[in-house]
């Protein structure tokens, strides 16, 4: 075998171990925001308003339940003031969408049982979640909730 060859072997090894310890990193992050997304459903569900003071940054926007809430003083002061009875919750077929390496959209299904502000809430909506890596955390700017039948 040549040098050359053997550099080029060497080389396309070397690319093929990046992008298997990219993936593995991937993996990782994706696995920690999904439990970070249903930290924040519990939170919801227990009434702690206050767990979003570390996952909101201050532009968030929180689309949900027929209502728009835009920054995070007002998406936590409505969260506190929905009077929400989460029976219970639970969350389905993660997705994820890397838009750069410090951006990830994350779909995913939940169907819930509870009422807020006294009214019964969908049982089955269709979620997004926009999470971006900000002063080396991850936050999560922007939730949506669509309201579906079929799942």
């Amino acid at each position: 075998m040549t040098r050359r060859s053997v550099v080029s072997v060497l080389s396309f090894a070397l690319v093929l171990s990046a992008v298997s310890l990219q993936a593995q990193s991937k993996d990782a992050v994706e696995k920690a925001l999904q439990t970070k997304e249903q930290a924040g459903w519990q939170a919801w569900k227990d009434n702690n308003s206050k767990a979003f003071n570390d996952i909101l940054p201050d532009n968030a926007v929180n689309i949900a339940g027929g209502m728009m809430d835009t920054g995070k003083s007002n998406i936590i002061k409505d969260m506190a003031s929905d009077n929400c009875a989460v029976a219970s919750f639970s969350l389905s077929d993660f997705a994820y969408m890397w838009l750069d390496k410090d951006t990830v959209l994350m779909t995913y299904k939940a169907s819930q049982d509870g009422t807020c502000g006294g009214k019964k809430i969908a049982p089955k909506v269709i979620a997004s979640s926009i999470w971006q890596k900000q002063g080396g955390k991850w936050v999560s700017p922007f939730h949506q909730e669509t309201i579906t039948s079929a799942m």
